[in-house]
């Protein structure tokens, strides 16, 4: 019993770390300048931010617990066209799945 609610736990620290993380890179979209941005962006691995983004499905999505209500709610066309302009070569594939995520 220990070990299953230690797991549990685990899981929920997780299901919040995850929308913590969600939450701060619209807050981050929202509030910085594109160039802010794209200086912050040219730090990570663009393959690796591809191959993370594709292993985000609906199954997924719902198991980490993420409300895309509320990032409907929370992310406008103006924040998605500043998005698209700072991901430079890989903004289409990436602005692919972000668009069919919150059209699903």
């Amino acid at each position: 019993m220990g070990d299953s609610l230690s797991k549990k736990i685990q899981e929920m620290m997780q299901d919040k770390l995850v929308q913590s993380k969600v939450n701060k890179a619209i807050d981050m979209l929202k509030k910085d300048s594109p160039k802010d941005l794209e200086k912050k962006l040219s730090s990570f691995d663009k393959d690796e931010l591809m191959e993370k983004i594709n292993e985000f499905d609906e199954e997924k999505l719902k198991n980490v617990k993420i409300d895309k209500e509320e990032i409907k709610k929370k992310v406008t066309q103006k924040d998605l066209d500043k998005l698209q302009k700072i991901l430079g070569k890989d903004s289409d594939a990436i602005m692919k799945k972000v668009n069919d995520f919150l059209n699903s």
